[in-house]
């Protein structure tokens, strides 16, 4: 049994989706944001030194294993219990795509997104244009796979590199425009109606990011 701690309104839906993906009996245990600053509580310490979700305990091994970071646990769940699932084969140009899409989620663009929410005056301009360069670059992307016939971020089938990409494209969307980037809207759709995605909608409850900036 895994237990995956989560936070309201946050990146660990992801976690969900991929352990309903994967079938993997697990239980979450929800904690709630601060009403007033959005911030996980301080009980979440309590799991892990720096109290942020998702994290993830497993005693499948007869130990018990803590893992943090999003990107970890994608590629620690795929590699232990996928069975060659969501992942390409080692030593393919997909894999390679696959690596780099993996780390791009919660790198590049994840702090480009990040780092315009919280700027200043000084860096705004600086700061939008660098989530309009992250966005474009995925944008096209995903143009280049519509055209070869390909429904996601690696070939056509899910992997974890689109279940990590998931939450920031989401996040991004929530405040833009629809026109803008049709191919990342088609994406944030295919998977906010993915079957096994529903499944972890039920389990640890919806996502809504717009109310998350208000």
């Amino acid at each position: 049994m895994i237990t995956l701690y989560t936070l309201n309104q946050s990146r660990s839906q992801r976690i969900a989706w991929l352990l309903e993906e994967l079938g993997v009996a697990y239980k979450a245990v929800i904690f709630e944001r601060d009403s007033q600053t959005k911030l996980a509580p301080e009980d979440l310490k309590q799991i892990h030194p720096l109290g942020k979700a998702p994290i993830i305990m497993d005693d499948d091994t007869g130990e018990l294993t803590t893992i943090a970071e999003s990107g970890a646990i994608v590629e620690y769940l795929i590699d232990r219990y996928g069975q060659g699932k969501l992942k390409p084969a080692i030593n393919t140009a997909d894999y390679t795509d696959y690596l780099q899409w993996i780390h791009y989620a919660e790198g590049s663009l994840a702090f480009a997104l990040i780092a315009n929410m919280y700027a200043g005056d000084k860096f705004s301009a600086f700061c939008q244009s660098q989530v309009g360069l992250q966005l474009g670059y995925v944008e096209q992307h995903l143009a280049e796979q519509a055209k070869s016939g390909n429904a996601w971020f690696v070939g056509n089938t899910l992997t974890g590199a689109d279940i990590l990409m998931s939450f920031p494209l989401q996040a991004a969307l929530a405040h833009l425009p629809k026109d803008q980037f049709p191919h990342i809207h088609r994406f944030v759709e295919q998977v906010e109606n993915h079957s096994s995605y529903l499944k972890a909608n039920d389990k640890i409850g919806k996502i809504e990011l717009e109310k998350l900036g208000q």
